[in-house]
């Protein structure tokens, strides 16, 4: 059920965003790896391949904002999706400022996390793709957004038990304690991917519900 039949291009816009925000996933998924093993910092490129898909993801979104405040929407129906929008601004920020770990503040990751760290890294990404699948239901078939909404739910609380064990190991390794807190921020950085994604899992359960009723 379409719940703004008179505004079906944004409805169009909103699915593009999405798809640009898991663009901006994916290429830190494909970038992750030449971070952890130095290959990247040994060309001495400080660029970032994330910010140009997170850059066009925010003029996306800015462009999303602007229809939507000059729309036929109900203003409570404007405000949820313009807070929906927003919680995933920061999904796309996240995965570019992962990647500022590497190519501006050249963080070294002993060899001893690297798998730790790219399971982390992919089990914070799957509770995303589930998220962005509750906004397509959300657009589509508002039944069954709660069951989805669930399954980011149970995700991301795999995430969180991970996050604590990988940074205990963190801090169980003979490092300078700088060099810790360094890592510290970096794991951080990366579960705060998941959790925005059940922030906007949330989102999307609280507009389906009023949708619905």
């Amino acid at each position: 059920m379409r719940w703004w039949r008179s505004e079906k291009h944004l409805q169009d816009k909103l699915e593009a965003y999405v798809a640009q925000v898991t663009q901006t996933l994916g290429s830190l998924k494909d970038t992750f790896p030449g971070c952890l093993d130095g290959s990247r910092a040994q060309r001495a490129d400080l660029s970032n391949p994330v910010h140009p898909l997170e850059s066009v993801a925010d003029d996306m979104r800015r462009d999303l904002e602007r229809e939507l405040y000059t729309g036929k929407l109900l203003p409570e129906s404007r405000s949820d999706l313009l807070v929906l929008v927003e919680a995933l601004d920061r999904i796309s920020n996240g995965a570019e400022n992962i990647v500022e770990f590497f190519s501006l503040q050249e963080l070294d990751v002993p060899a001893v996390l690297h798998e730790d760290m790219r399971a982390f890294l992919l089990k914070n990404l799957e509770a995303c793709a589930a998220m962005a699948e509750t906004v397509r239901l959300l657009l589509a078939d508002l039944a069954n957004v709660q069951e989805l909404a669930n399954e980011v739910d149970q995700i991301e609380s795999q995430c969180d038990t991970r996050e604590r064990r990988l940074l205990r190991r963190v801090f169980d390794l003979d490092l300078e304690r700088a060099h810790k807190l360094h890592l510290r921020d970096l794991v951080q950085a990366i579960g705060e991917l998941s959790d925005q994604a059940e922030e906007v899992a949330d989102i999307v359960v609280r507009i389906a519900v009023k949708r619905r009723f």
